[in-house]
């Protein structure tokens, strides 16, 4: 009986945390939030890398079927070293026909590299559950496979893409934020919500921002946070990813 060869999934983590979370909370692994639904896939593995770990060859080597890049508080839109570096990386998976996915930031950094015009949402912050909805695109592509036309999903945002690229199809739409979700060419996809993410990460990462964006916001912090659910299609995208980049690589 041939044996299935191993994937290799890389997850680029963008996030870089401040003394306000501590070091040693488990939930500060933002590399675990994506491996623990990627791992339910046979025949996957899973490295975890930082932002500043990238280099040019980070893709190149042989057994990488995808690449998924992290949500970060980093400005997509900014000058920074560090976006230019992970611009290229989605440049070239483009390139090499290598599947790629980005989340909140990541998707935002997508529609950078590929021309979008990528700001501040102008709705404001999107946070906690919101429902989403499949465009036609988004019905027939495999990101989506098995998922409802109409879905709940974590957000947790101030920026956005804010148009679609040129040759870009959109794959999923809100109300509060409209591109959710976009895909560019055979291989690059990009959403705007968060498929990795379960309240309680939700309510670790803002538990410091509470106070400082109380004023900022138009709803009430406390409440969203702790009326948030569980989003089940989210693993879902997440594993439909995954065997999107093992068939690519069969």
């Amino acid at each position: 009986m041939a044996i299935e060869p191993q994937h290799t999934i890389v997850v680029i983590n963008a996030v870089e945390w401040s003394a306000a979370y501590p070091q040693s909370h488990p939930l500060r692994n933002v590399g675990e939030w994506f491996a623990r639904y990627l791992r339910r896939v046979d025949g996957v593995t899973v490295e975890i890398m930082s932002a500043a770990e990238v280099k040019p060859d980070a893709i190149a080597a042989p057994g990488i079927s995808g690449i998924i890049l992290s949500g970060s508080p980093r400005d997509a839109w900014a000058p920074d070293p560090i976006n230019a570096k992970l611009v290229d990386l989605i440049q070239q998976c483009h390139r090499q026909s290598r599947p790629f996915l980005g989340v909140c930031y990541g998707h935002q950094l997508m529609g950078v590299a590929l021309g979008a015009r990528v700001g501040r949402e102008p709705a404001g912050v999107e946070l906690g559950n919101v429902p989403i909805s499949l465009t036609e695109a988004g019905r027939r592509d495999p990101l989506f496979e098995g998922i409802s036309d109409e879905f709940s999903a974590l957000q947790s945002h101030q920026d956005a893409v804010l148009s679609l690229p040129d040759g870009a199809e959109l794959l999923a739409t809100g109300q509060h934020t409209r591109i959710q979700g976009f895909r560019w060419g055979e291989w690059l996809r990009g959403v705007q919500f968060h498929p990795e993410h379960d309240p309680d990460i939700l309510r670790f990462i803002w538990e410091p921002r509470r106070t400082t964006w109380r004023e900022r916001c138009a709803f009430d912090i406390d409440a969203r946070l702790r009326e948030m659910q569980p989003t089940p299609c989210g693993p879902k995208i997440l594993e439909n990813f995954v065997r999107f980049c093992k068939r690519r690589n069969a």
